[in-house]
């Protein structure tokens, strides 16, 4: 039978998937507070490390469940060789996708390129009833577009507050800023770790529920930890190519923009692991430093590679669909 190599390349491929997920995202965290000057690069990639490490252990796992009921609707599915392609092609557009988008420094949604693959191939299989699109459309869909907004949103109220508060205040307080993004960053390495290495999670769920391995959905601890492992390691071992994007391009961060942007994302992590909903880190870290840079002055911030990530989270979903789509239909073919 092929669903027992099926089932462990598709185990491989979705913690390759999160490696480069690591490599993206885990980037963005220490993004700022590098380009910024606060912290040095190697304290700053250090702290989040372990932060991204630790996080999942600290929390529960609601997000995991979210990904592995509320993208596809389950019931359609049948235990066996079948689904587990279906995944295993969703899984594999998604990490064509990433890979690309790590290639040429573009910030895009790794939770896009992951939805997308996944609902492809099974709405090319099952139709519009493949995917439960009444708790996809709130969950799912609803968190990843408007957590860019709150982030927006959430940026200028910050840097605005922080930017009154401390109107008068001496150099001294510049100092004791970049301390404070010590813990910020602790906070917001733990809120990412948490919530992308979930995603993981559910996949790995799905794919030894559709294997027969597991009688219901679950999220057993050995699946917990190398999630997480794979998380971490793609982050320490994937370089800083987006850092520059998203630390430096956007506009120029100071440590007063750094913090405020860590205040924004964290408000935004924090609410979307508590209702379980698998939100974008790229998404939320990146719409807060465009918040803040239009709170400090509009002309500062570059619209015309906002308007390009912009696309690129636009069209992350249907282009990772099709590429899964056509994947599907090609393996399809061959047995």
């Amino acid at each position: 039978m092929m669903e027992s190599p099926l089932l462990k390349i598709s185990i491989f491929l979705i913690l390759l998937f999160s490696f480069t997920n690591g490599m993206k995202d885990g980037c963005n965290v220490a993004a700022t507070t590098i380009a910024s000057r606060s912290l040095s690069r190697k304290l700053s990639l250090l702290i989040v490390c372990l932060s991204e490490f630790t996080g999942p252990f600290l929390f529960g796992i609601p997000v995991a469940l979210t990904v592995a009921k509320g993208i596809l609707n389950i019931e359609l599915f049948t235990q066996g060789a079948e689904s587990l392609l279906l995944i295993f092609s969703g899984i594999l557009g998604a990490l064509v996708w990433n890979l690309l988008t790590w290639v040429f420094r573009m910030p895009t949604s790794s939770s896009f390129a992951l939805v997308g693959g996944l609902i492809g191939p099974a709405l090319y299989a099952f139709g519009s009833e493949a995917v439960p699109w009444k708790l996809f459309s709130v969950k799912v869909v609803g968190a990843l577009c408007l957590s860019p907004v709150a982030g927006l949103v959430l940026g200028f109220v910050m840097f605005k507050l922080l930017s009154f508060s401390l109107k008068n205040a001496k150099h001294k307080v510049t100092t004791n800023i970049k301390k404070i993004q010590i813990l910020s960053l602790v906070v917001l390495g733990l809120n990412h770790g948490n919530n992308d290495s979930q995603k993981s999670m559910g996949i790995i769920a799905l794919l030894l529920y559709f294997s027969g391995k597991s009688e219901q959905i679950q999220v057993d601890p050995w699946v917990k930890f190398v999630s997480i492992v794979a998380l971490t390691a793609g982050f320490a071992l994937g370089g800083t190519k987006i850092i520059k994007t998203v630390g430096f391009d956007i506009f120029r961060v100071r440590p007063i923009h750094s913090l405020a942007s860590h205040i924004a994302s964290v408000t935004v992590l924090l609410f979307s692991n508590a209702i379980g909903a698998p939100v974008s880190t790229t998404q939320v870290i990146s719409s807060s430093v465009m918040g803040v840079g239009s709170a400090f002055r509009l002309k500062s911030v570059r619209w015309s590679l906002i308007f390009t990530i912009a696309w690129s989270w636009i069209l992350t979903i249907p282009l990772t669909a099709a590429v899964a789509i056509l994947l599907y239909i090609g393996f399809r073919s061959m047995v």
